[in-house]
């Protein structure tokens, strides 16, 4: 039987009791999963549930086990799968809403909503309370804004050579500025291997490390290729691209809050009052944003950011787009360089939220 648990990065993500509760749910014989009882707690339930559904159908399966340790377990552990109504689950939403947590509100619906349906299938409910109800409908249709935030030009100017004035750890700085370069996602950078790079081809086989779980491959422009480099340089002899400065003589990735905490830190500091927030994040639709600008075509782009082409393209294109992909990297790796590389910030566009960005402060500790 399939079993999606990876205990390693489920211990990036997740507390250690989603570990050990995925760790006893693995570990259920077929026997045991074979005893039904119509008068099932939710508990019992819940741990069936996980080893015959959360395990095989998730990549993330302790995403789910930890959301219902922490807003569901503690209230209803003990009620029996048939006394659970459509009141008790809005019960266990409804607080969540209040305090603003939507997304984990919608989370714990949808949660319940698949157990209750898994029941009803088992047999040990005739129906699902919630089988006519919509996510839609949770806290009246509200759903979580999505971020919108790009950088602008002179802001990615700012982001670029921060790192250096402030000194920052030389893996961290390289990493970060990869992100931007490659478009890629901070876990995709700090969690990569140097056996996923052939830099005599200028090739980054990531393979199907990244959230989709595609297989995905992506030519090296200058700019990506000068991040490598210096985090080869970084992590000498470690097997990972960015290796963590932190334990000493255990060759482990940087933390995934690496990239964020560093950042975070650095924004907060007075000389960069006036620049609005940004979260690593933020970098990847960046660079999104730029490649229509630089006339690069929607399919490539696709590609390039390992999204699903569209409508009947996804079945009949088996087209790589590598020769494309570099072209088009390579001319985002020009226009890059050709704004961080300048020496004042005059010549880039300050405009954001319709205003200038007053850059005095900057360019007196950047520009020197």
């Amino acid at each position: 039987m399939k079993n999606t648990f990876d205990k390693a990065r489920a211990a990036e993500n997740t507390s250690r009791e989603a570990i050990e509760y995925l760790e006893r749910a693995s570990g259920l014989s077929a026997v045991s999963t074979a005893k039904f009882d119509g008068d099932m707690s939710f508990s019992s339930a819940f741990m069936l549930f996980t080893r015959l559904s959360l395990l095989i159908t998730r990549r993330r399966p302790e995403i789910a086990v930890h959301c219902v340790l922490i807003h569901v377990m503690p209230h209803i552990s003990d009620v029996k799968v048939s006394d659970i109504s459509r009141v008790l689950v809005n019960q266990l939403v409804n607080p969540l809403i209040l305090e603003g947590k939507i997304v984990q509100g919608r989370r714990v619906f949808s949660l319940m909503k698949q157990f209750l349906s898994w029941c009803a299938f088992q047999g040990l409910i005739d129906t699902s309370p919630l089988n006519d109800i919509s996510l839609n409908r949770v806290a009246g249709g509200a759903k979580p804004v999505p971020r919108e935030r790009k950088l602008t030009d002179a802001e990615v100017w700012v982001f670029w050579n921060v790192w250096d004035y402030f000194n920052v750890c030389e893996g961290t700085k390289w990493a970060a500025r990869l992100c931007l370069v490659a478009a890629r996602r901070p876990d995709e950078v700090l969690r990569a291997r140097k056996d996923e790079f052939n830099l005599q081809r200028d090739v980054w086989n990531q393979g199907t490390r990244n959230k989709s779980a595609r297989q995905h491959a992506l030519p090296l422009s200058p700019l990506m290729r000068q991040c490598v480099e210096e985090l080869f340089e970084y992590g000498k002899d470690s097997q990972w691209l960015v290796p963590s400065n932190k334990k000493k003589g255990v060759d482990t990735p940087m933390s995934k809050v690496a990239i964020a905490q560093a950042l975070r830190r650095i924004l907060e500091r007075p000389e960069l009052m006036e620049v609005e927030s940004f979260t690593p994040r933020d970098l990847r639709r960046t660079a999104r944003s730029y490649f229509p600008a630089l006339g690069i075509n929607q399919e490539v782009a696709r590609k390039i950011m390992n999204h699903s082409l569209e409508g009947i393209d996804r079945v009949y294109d088996r087209h790589d787009y590598m020769d494309e992909m570099r072209d088009a990297l390579n001319n985002f790796s020009t226009y890059i360089a050709s704004i961080v590389n300048q020496t004042d910030l005059d010549e880039i566009d300050h405009k954001f939220k319709g205003d200038r960005l007053a850059t005095e402060l900057i360019r007196v500790n950047f520009s020197q």
